[in-house]
């Protein structure tokens, strides 16, 4: 297991630059300050992070760690301002990320799958725009394609959250200092459908750009900066530690976020989003080992700027997610619930995500019996002798094979390549050596269905593969779900610096637009267009959550 740095223990750094006097005092002492304006505003954002995943994440990390998160520290911090928010967009009560990073980038609410829009294709005015006009410098850094939903929503205004070739032309029109993420086939004529050499384009307006670790290091800071570090999304974190190649090759989130203040630091003032997306795309596989291992790289991020706000106290932090997802938690199992904290300590017995696992089930082969494998020969899989029901938990019902369930298909869609679906015999072996879970053949057999889409759950938002194996793997670590979607809940947010006290109590998401441009000086307001009841597109059509079971 690679080492992680020890948190450095907040202390006041007392400096003093000329001109702005007030760096003297600390962050908290600025805070107290009526009024003060801070130089620096800093936003990170853990996508699809549900309260219960931040409670285990804080668990998990003191189990991993040795301590508990930094985002739960500055609770303990008498100058930080706790808040709740409310992040309904302007057509559903549940938002997807473009609404939600609308909400902030725009201060109005839009429908969901569109980025600061409003119904008609009326265009809003972003935050950063708002914010370059003033001579601003703005950064946005992620570990999805740097032009997905939540970087996009201070930036950019489309009426498709998923037109990221158009997005990426929008970030160089608009000049944006700092970009770091993933996404280099939007920047990649062989991969435009305009076949516009959009990287060569960001090169000739005085861009580096960089796609590895070692250029990330090496790039000088009197340059813009894009850096797109993977062809889609980088990698899960479980998945990135655990291969040698993506490690010396893909920067964390951490590396880039302090690249980042890096180059925005010497700016006498800049504006930058953070965001841990890969949480999000975690949860919508109910995969909890990766969405755990991603909230520790966006806790290691926030360290980064909690550092850099010791050292320039004017810089106001806030934490937040955009949405619960999937709504994970610890459940309490065994006798008073004594069996929780063993099972929760599991998860650290995995190895790779979700799509790594799937990966392994339908393209690894494990020697068998052939002869005893005969008996796996029936659809699904399922074994109905006597003699292998003997080999079952006798407290579990006599598995019942479901009806064939023949997977959709769309009119002129070319049918799909067949996969290699294993046996409940590789799956007892598979399962344990990549998750440190002994998986029983009747769960192996009832898990073989969702492998192959022929599966049947009770709630259909959970009739898919991942789901099911997140299913499966709750019954080792202690974790449900309540779906793998995007939920309502209102979201915890964390304020500390000049400017804080704005967010105190209850606020709406179209708030945080308002607070960051009257910090700045700026007045300004978007149009607005009134609450509508669900219209448009299908929630599944909103947001591209297949991608997510890519490793």
């Amino acid at each position: 297991m690679i080492s992680r740095r020890r948190f450095l223990q907040s202390s006041a750094v007392v400096s003093a630059v000329a001109g702005f006097p007030h760096l003297a005092r600390s962050a908290g002492e600025l805070h107290a300050i009526p009024g003060q304006k801070p130089r620096h505003i800093i936003q990170l954002v853990a996508d699809g992070m549900s309260m219960g995943t931040l409670t285990m994440a804080d668990a998990f990390s003191r189990l991993t760690r040795k301590r508990g998160l930094a985002w739960m520290e500055m609770y303990k911090n008498p100058a930080a301002v706790p808040a709740l928010m409310n992040m309904r967009s302007l057509n559903s009560l549940v938002t997807d990320s473009s609404a939600a990073a609308s909400s902030w980038g725009s201060g109005s609410r839009v429908v969901n799958g569109v980025i600061n829009q409003l119904p008609g294709k009326k265009k809003l005015k972003t935050l950063y725009e708002l914010f370059g006009e003033l001579g601003w410098k703005r950064g946005l850094v992620t570990t999805t394609e740097i032009t997905h939903a939540t970087p996009a929503g201070f930036a950019a205004s489309v009426d498709n959250r998923d037109t990221g070739t158009a997005i990426a032309a929008q970030y160089l029109e608009r000049k944006i200092e700092v970009l770091l993420g993933g996404g280099k086939i939007f920047f990649d004529p062989a991969k435009r459908r305009d076949k516009r050499n959009l990287k060569k384009d960001f090169v000739t307006a005085g861009y580096t750009v960089m796609e590895t670790l070692d250029e990330l290091k090496a790039a000088s800071n009197d340059q813009r900066w894009l850096g797109t570090f993977s062809s889609s999304h980088l990698p899960y974190t479980i998945d990135h530690f655990a291969d040698p190649k993506l490690v010396a090759k893909v920067p964390t989130l951490a590396v880039m976020t302090r690249a980042a203040l890096g180059w925005l630091g010497k700016e006498s003032h800049f504006i930058l989003q953070v965001e841990g997306g890969l949480v999000d795309h975690a949860c919508h596989n109910s995969d909890a080992a990766a969405a755990l291992h991603d909230m520790i790289a966006f806790d290691e991020a926030l360290e980064a700027c909690l550092e850099f706000q010791q050292k320039n106290p004017d810089t106001l932090i806030t934490v937040t997610t955009d949405h619960g997802n999937g709504n994970m938690a610890l459940n309490g199992t065994g006798n008073l619930y004594c069996d929780s904290s063993t099972h929760f300590a599991n998860v650290k017995k995995v190895k790779c995500s979700f799509p790594e696992i799937i990966k392994h089930l339908k393209k690894t082969k494990v020697a068998v019996d052939p002869a005893a494998d005969k008996s796996d020969a029936d659809e699904g899989g399922f074994v109905a002798s006597q003699a292998a029901q003997a080999t079952e938990n006798p407290d579990e019902p006599p598995a019942v094979k479901p009806p064939p369930v023949k997977p959709p298909v769309k009119p002129g869609e070319p049918p799909k390549p067949k996969e290699q679906i294993p046996t409940y015999k590789e799956i007892m072996q598979i399962l344990p050596e990549l998750t440190g879970c002994k998986v029983s053949q009747r769960r192996s057999e009832w898990l073989i269905p969702f492998l192959s889409q022929k599966g049947h759950a009770m709630y259909e938002i959970m009739n898919n593969e991942m789901s099911q194996l997140g299913q499966l793997l709750g019954n080792f670590y202690g974790i449900g779900w309540t779906g793998n979607a995007h939920t309502a809940d209102y979201v915890p947010l964390i304020a500390l610096g000049p400017g804080a006290e704005l967010f105190r109590g209850f606020v709406e998401n179209v708030d945080v637009f308002h607070h960051y441009t009257a910090l700045a000086g700026i007045d300004f307001k978007n149009p607005t267009a009134p609450l509508t009841a669900q219209v448009g597109r299908e929630a599944g059509d909103v947001e591209n959550t297949e991608a997510y079971k890519l490793a």
